[in-house]
Parts: structure tokens; sequence; C-alpha cells
């Protein structure tokens, strides 16, 4: 199957708009969404499952229609998604954008009345190792200028009338629950991000038979990306903070999840 990456398939959806706009009712909506989240191997999953044979996907890895792109319509959305793959044969058509799990008052409601049928895909970490990478990743990426102490502790973000994100991230109970009250759970994976970080061939392996697509091995050279706090100290003072402030949203998770293995 020809496969292009996905740069080359957002230039050529940008410089040819019109045909695929005009080609959008016969493209496919997708059938598996990888909803999240945010610093817990999506990144890997993705493109593991863009590698296989069977499977469409779309033109950017994030296309942030359910949550942030909603008003532009349906015909946009498919506009993302390839005709080629599809009448060759794919099996599985895929998007993946991690922040559709944190926006799940939005976006869960949305999805069951546009794609009803597809298959959910949610990977969760350590709530505190997640927030302390995604604060690590802001700091990297030049958008994060606060020591961890400020940005971590405090209950609101860099505006004060925002809740703070690198905590509500992995309040994931509340996020699933909402999801669980469109979709049946059957639809829905849920991952241990520290299973697949330790064993990712069995968790590649399970996902192929959840979205019903023939196994293939990890492609060649595949490592799942574990990325943690590098080169930042963070005190002792955070970590005992995010604890606490997850003990009680953990135990919801387990009540939730009662064969989920919580942290």
């Amino acid at each position: 199957m020809l496969r292009r990456s996905n740069t080359v398939r957002e230039q050529l959806r940008q410089r040819f708009y019109p045909y695929y706009e005009l080609t959008a009712p016969l493209r496919p909506l997708p059938n598996a969404v990888i909803i999240g989240g945010m610093k817990c191997g999506t990144t890997s999953l993705n493109a593991w499952l863009r590698d296989h044979p069977k499977v469409a996907f779309s033109s950017v890895k994030e296309i942030h229609f359910f949550d942030k792109q909603h008003d532009r319509g349906s015909r946009w959305y498919r506009t993302h998604f390839p005709l080629l793959e599809t009448s060759l044969g794919a099996q599985c058509v895929i998007e993946a954008t991690p922040s559709y799990l944190y926006r799940a008052s939005d976006v869960a409601e949305r999805m069951a009345s546009l794609i009803p049928e597809a298959k959910l895909i949610a990977m969760l970490r350590d709530p505190v190792k997640r927030a302390i990478s995604h604060y690590g990743h802001m700091v990297r990426n030049g958008k994060e200028d606060r020591p961890a102490e400020v940005a971590l502790l405090s209950d609101f973000g860099r505006n004060p009338d925002r809740a703070n994100a690198y905590k509500q991230r992995g309040l994931y109970a509340q996020q699933l629950a909402e999801f669980f009250r469109w979709f049946p759970r059957s639809q829905v994976m849920v991952i241990k991000s520290e299973q697949f970080f330790a064993n990712a061939a069995d968790t590649y392996r399970n996902v192929q038979q959840f979205v019903n697509i023939i196994e293939q091995p990890l492609p060649a050279r595949s490592k799942a990306r574990n990325v943690g706090q590098k080169n930042l100290v963070i005190p002792d003072a955070v970590f005992e903070h995010l604890r606490e402030f997850y003990k009680q949203p953990n135990q919801e998770l387990q009540e939730l999840l009662p064969n989920f293995s919580i942290w």
C-alpha cells in the first residue's frame, strides 16, 4: 500500500483544498480515535498504527475537530482523511488528538453524534509523573517560565481565570465517565502507560485486536517513548502535593475501572 507522510498529506490537502472539499462526502470518517492523554505514550502508539498496512490515517496527527474546530463542520473534518487507502482495502481509519480526553465534557457527546461506532483508545499515566512531564514539555518549548513549585502547586494556570491544566488533565475518572455516558465500555480501550512502556509489543498486539486489524509485529527499531522530567529539578514538596492531590481522583478511577491497577 502506498504510504505518505503526515507532512506530505497535509501539504496536499491545503494546496488542493477545493478538490478535497468537493470529495469530502466520499471520504471516510474515523472508526478509531486515540483520545488521550497528553504525555502518556500516544505519539508512539499513533506512529506504529499508522505504519500498519491496513490503517488509513489523517493528514495531521491532531485534527482537534471535536474540541477546537467543531464549528467547521463534518465536511471539513472529512477532508483530513484519504480516499486512496480506503479504496485499497484499509480497515481502520484513525486520528489521534490527546486533548479529547481532557475536554471530554464537550468532546464525548460530539463524537457520539458523528462517529457513534468508533473505537476509542485512552492511555493513562501516573498523573503525578504526567503533570511533571507536561510541565517539562512546556518549559522545553519556551511556553513556561514559572518554577515548578509555582506552576504545579497552584490551583490555577497562568491565567488566574482558568484551572491548572497540568493538574486537571490527570483527573482521569471524571473524563472517562463522560465518555462512558455516550459510548459502550466495550468501545473504549484503556491502556496503562507504564505497561505500554514496559511491554510495548503486547500492548500493540492488544490494540490491533481491539480495532480489528490483522496482527503485525512492532515496526522495526520501535521503542515506546517514556518522556519524563528530563533535566528538571523538581522539589520534593511538588511531588508530595501532587500525590496528595491525586489520592481521591485515583480512588475514583479504581471504582470506575475495577480491573485497572492505579498508582
